[in-house]
């Protein structure tokens, strides 16, 4: 009972978040950063990914499987389409994003002569996403590019192939590992797993969990999002979140 109570909370907290688009939106904008490099100032969404950068050092990317508002999106489909993702290599894809990305943030510092101002509303009207024809547009954007391709690839596609917030939270995880803080994760005995696959089944971004669990590489593993989904559809309790060093 507690198993599923978890789940139910953290979907209905993803559902929620996924409400909270159209007024969150551009507080995660990937073009507003570089704007906003480019005039010296600190957007919103460069604050917001700073704060996940800083939290994923404990966290991980437990943001992607309880708060992530186009997660939430990813989750409902999964009500209709529920295949697995298949194409472990666009993993990179989002890396092949994120490294010119950065690159374009940093020139535009460089020749706006450095950070003048913060403003958290930059080019947000009223501290709203959508509160124009053109912030509807935008939003009917990402919500399409975060939906219909996973028709295609599967369940989360998008979050393994073009997230431009999971970079900061794999890195700023894997730097929180070298400092050896404690950090969320999903143990495992595998000498106590008798192979029923639900683990597998479950898991929101088809992850490989026996596999990793028995290698020893699933509480480092770089794309689980620490939703706890392979923990609670285990029978024999096998695996656990915990907030803690792993091994």
């Amino acid at each position: 009972m507690i198993k599923v109570r978890r789940q139910k909370v953290r979907i209905g907290a993803l559902c929620i978040a996924f409400l909270l688009l159209p007024v969150i939106l551009f507080y995660f904008s990937p073009y507003l950063i570089v704007a906003g490099a480019f005039e010296g100032v600190v957007a919103g969404s460069a604050i917001s990914f700073a704060v996940l950068f800083v939290l994923s050092f404990v966290l991980r990317r437990a943001f992607c499987g309880w708060a992530c508002s186009t997660g939430g999106l990813q989750e409902l489909e999964r009500s209709a389409v529920d295949e697995p993702f298949a194409h472990p290599r666009a993993n990179l894809l989002k890396w092949a994003i994120w490294v010119p990305w950065m690159s374009a943030i940093v020139s535009g510092a460089i020749l706006a002569g450095g950070i003048h101002a913060v403003d958290p509303i930059y080019h947000t009207p009223h501290g709203l996403s959508v509160s124009s024809v053109l912030g509807l547009c935008i939003y009917l954007v990402v919500v399409a590019a975060f939906f219909v391709p996973n028709l295609f690839l599967g369940r989360r596609a998008m979050c393994h192939c073009i997230c431009w917030m999971a970079p900061f939270m794999i890195a700023g995880g894997k730097l929180g590992e070298l400092l050896r803080l404690p950090q969320l994760h999903v143990s495992s005995e595998p000498d106590l797993c008798i192979h029923c696959g639900r683990c597998d089944r479950d898991c929101p971004m088809s992850l490989p969990v026996e596999a990793l669990a028995a290698e020893g590489r699933l509480g480092a593993c770089p794309e689980c999002i620490q939703c706890a989904a392979c923990c609670d559809a285990c029978p024999r309790d096998v695996l656990k979140l915990e907030l803690g060093q792993h091994r």
